[in-house]
């Protein structure tokens, strides 16, 4: 995606952050999967921490550098190569030693879900206001 047609890295957060919610909605899933597993211990992506420090610490974003030495900071680069990291969860474990908690999984999925549409909403507010640039100079 051509940085100055789209913004670069607004587009990119917001590709991003889609990527790594889909992968924590598939880790939740899988939580959920094994919540009868004897044994099992829960999962949980997390990825936010990873991604404001991609983008400044703040959350905000950093103005684009045009050429190398221009700004500086982390760019685009940093925001893809966010990966995240799995936590294990080790308390409130059952019985059986399963600490899967259905009601906390579904939250979690929940919320995900809504933060995974909201990021859809917005990149798609994005290209909806590009297409009509576009149209607007014929």
């Amino acid at each position: 995606m051509p940085n100055g047609l789209t913004g670069g890295e607004t587009f990119q957060l917001l590709a991003r952050t889609m990527d790594l919610r889909q992968a924590a909605h598939e880790r939740i899933a899988s939580n959920l999967a094994h919540q009868d597993t004897p044994g099992f211990e829960a999962r949980h992506l997390q990825f936010e921490d990873a991604l404001k420090a991609a983008v400044g610490g703040t959350g905000r974003m950093r103005p684009a550098a045009t050429r190398p030495g221009h700004i500086g900071g982390p760019g685009p680069q940093a925001i893809s190569g966010v990966r995240g990291h799995e936590d294990v969860v080790r308390h409130g474990a059952g019985p059986d030693g399963n600490t899967v908690s259905p009601e906390d999984e579904m939250a979690r999925m929940a919320q995900n879900a809504l933060m995974f549409d909201a990021a859809a909403q917005i990149i798609g507010g994005k290209y909806r206001a590009l297409k009509s640039v576009i149209r607007e100079g014929r």
